[in-house]
């Protein structure tokens, strides 16, 4: 047995201390209460109950209640309130229940009344009463909903009388809500019995009438306009017969067992919908009463429908039509929706007409395939015969394995069809599921193909409209380090202009290189390294641009105030001086003499990261020990030497 254990671990934590010091042979027997916040699904509020554990379960037992309101929610907007209260025994709801659902707002006026403030109110309260035996509902159950305005009941917007016998809806029921009421009658057994009918507000007649023989409905008699239409259902005595419950799935059933002349608008609207929404309600408090303990509250309504079992043949053939309906509809959604496909296919007759056949295979074949698929899953399939739902879902007649499509662009609307090569193994003959497979196995096996050919298009095509990004990139990438060049060499030593020039020649000779070739996969490889490329010399432009900047910024860092007795001030002097001329006079023409000679744009982002990771180490050196490394530079010309002195390798390779 499920117990709040399970469902409900923080339940379980509140009390382990308590449950601890309890002997285990006492547990079955002693009643524990809580009292304080529980949620319930969606419901958070407070609660309060009686509970006893037995072994590793916790049961309810005893009486219970839970509600939730807040006023100042009302006042500031509005509020959802809730109460639930009843009993349980061993875990089961039993006894007389109650159950209170409100969404109220205030107008924030309020009334003094017998020295109490009265806070007006409107919205609407849905209010249920009975009694449980068990957790299943037993006697009279009413469900209502009304409209509250400024406290006052405005209007019944739905009301529900069902009387049960051990969760057995029994005798006569009545529905109703703002458009209609439902009345009719039970069996002993829950079989829907005799005539439901359905009226409408100020109409004596009734407008709806389902005329039912122990559980087997006969005949629906629909009224409107002064016209009266009778659908007889074919009942056949000596068909196998099964009772399920009155609910969507049964007005599902008698949609594919009628002709499409005789499928009126009452299975869509009128009794069925009246029905859907009192099982809506019911289901509110199902869901509440089987999330706290052992419920079946569910108002189970029942007939008799003709039954068709499915064979093993026909359940494993359904298996494989939904394997191949998956794939098709996946198939099929990607290229109807494909943003590349749908542009080519304007300009590109042969994209045009692919594109067509994959709408018409998703129209007359997934579209079908995909109710079958959907009825297995209700389980309505066992409750049909299979060859009155294929005439149900190809009403003029299955599609054959030569799909044809219109020549949209031909002002004589000639057609075009597509065959898959080895269309001749597929049969598509007979009412049965079998074709259906065949049907579900040739759409899949010809989307694939589409979906082949239509890929060396899409993919010839998207790098074409890649390359054209890519190349409106570069021209914007050449323009950029052109004027960043151009603006800095007037302005900065002769040292670092031949370096940036030669970062330009580099570009612009990896350009020309492009602009030379022809074959277009090549260039595309090719554009998308020069983008790399550029970037990278962008980057290599801008340290270089700044390295005069940086040496005065080193220089201002590395003074330091003396005081001279002499003219009593203090004067700023250069401290660190085998440090700062390391880098003056080793590093920096060293970056310098490689972007001139030795740079490429495969080690263009290498010298880009020394530069930039020489500049934070001289930053930091100020502030360290740095005797020692001094007396290591004093005679120390190679530049690889002074950057492992720096340590700056390894602050490269951090960062």
């Amino acid at each position: 047995m499920i117990g709040f254990k399970t469902k409900y671990p923080f339940i379980s934590s509140v009390f382990l201390a308590m449950l601890v010091c309890i002997p285990l042979a006492l547990q079955g027997q002693e009643k524990l209460h809580y009292a304080g916040p529980l949620q319930v699904g969606k419901y958070k509020g407070e609660a309060g109950y009686d509970y006893k554990v037995v072994g590793k379960d916790t049961l309810l037992d005893g009486p219970f209640l839970m509600e939730r309101s807040n006023l100042q929610a009302l006042l500031e907007n509005e509020d959802s309130s809730f109460l639930f209260s009843g009993t349980f025994k061993d875990h089961y709801p039993n006894g007389s229940w109650r159950f209170q659902f409100g969404e109220f707002q205030s107008n924030s006026q309020t009334q003094v009344i017998d020295y109490q403030y009265r806070v007006l109110v409107s919205g609407t309260q849905e209010e249920a009463n009975g009694t449980l035996k068990e957790g299943k509902p037993d006697g009279a159950w009413t469900y209502t909903v009304n409209r509250i305005k400024d406290s006052e009941l405005e209007q019944v917007l739905f009301k529900s009388n069902i009387v049960f016998e051990n969760g057995i809806p029994q005798r006569s029921f009545r529905i109703e809500n703002e458009s209609g009421t439902l009345v009719g009658r039970f069996l002993r057994n829950g079989l829907a019995h005799d005539e439901w009918s359905l009226y409408i507000t100020d109409e004596v007649e009734a407008v709806e009438s389902w005329f039912f023989n122990d559980g087997v409905l006969e005949k629906v008699q629909s009224k409107e306009n002064d016209e009266t239409k009778v659908v007889q259902i074919s009942v056949n005595r000596e068909e196998q017969r099964k009772t399920i419950n009155l609910d969507a799935r049964y007005i599902n059933i008698l949609q594919l067992q009628l002709p499409v002349s005789d499928t009126l608008n009452v299975f869509e609207t009128g009794m069925p919908k009246l029905l859907a929404e009192n099982a809506q309600y019911y289901k509110k408090i199902d869901d509440i009463l089987s999330e706290l303990g052992e419920s079946a509250f569910l108002p189970e309504f029942k007939v008799k429908v003709a039954h068709f079992p499915l064979n093993a043949m026909e359940k494993a053939q359904l298996d494989s039509i939904r394997v191949h309906f998956e794939k098709s509809r996946t198939i099929s959604e990607f290229l109807l929706n494909s943003t590349q496909l749908n542009i080519l296919k304007l300009s590109d007759e042969e994209a045009l007409f692919l594109y067509s056949v994959v709408r018409a295979i998703s129209e007359n074949f997934i579209n079908p395939i995909e109710k079958v698929v959907g009825y297995q899953e209700q389980g309505i399939l066992e409750f049909v015969r299979r060859d009155q739902l294929i005439r149900k879902l190809w009403p003029k007649g299955k599609p054959s394995v030569k799909i044809e499509v219109g020549k949209e662009a031909d002002s004589i609307g000639s057609t075009r069809a597509f065959v898959l090569p080895n269309a001749e193994r597929f049969n598509f003959d007979g009412n049965t599921m079998s074709s259906v497979e065949q049907l579900a196995q040739y759409a899949t096996f010809s989307l694939d193909s589409i979906q082949h050919l239509l890929n060396n298009k899409l993919t010839k095509e998207q790098r074409q409209q890649e390359l054209i990004a890519l190349e409106e990139e570069l021209i914007a990438q050449s323009n950029g380090l052109n004027n960043l060049i151009d603006s800095v060499g007037s302005t900065t030593t002769q040292v670092n202009k031949d370096a940036l020039m030669q970062i330009k020649a580099i570009a612009d000779k990896s350009l020309s290189r492009y602009s030379a070739m022809e074959e277009v996969t090549s260039k595309f490889d090719y554009a998308r390294e020069l983008v790399d490329c550029y970037t990278q010399l962008m980057a290599l432009t801008k340290a270089v641009s700044v390295l005069p900047a940086q040496w005065e910024e080193i220089q201002e860092r590395y003074q330091d105030g003396v005081w001279n007795p002499f003219t009593a001030t203090v004067m700023n002097e250069e401290v660190k001086k085998r440090i700062t001329a390391s880098y003056r006079k080793v590093l920096v023409p060293y970056f310098l003499e490689w972007a001139q000679s030795d740079l490429s744009c495969d080690n263009a982002d290498e010298l880009v990261l020394l530069m930039q990771g020489t500049y934070r180490r001289m930053m930091e050196l100020r502030e360290e020990e740095t005797s020692k490394l001094e007396r290591k530079l004093r005679k120390e010309q190679d530049p690889k030497m002074v950057m492992q002195l720096f340590n700056i390798q390894n602050q490269v390779k951090e960062n």
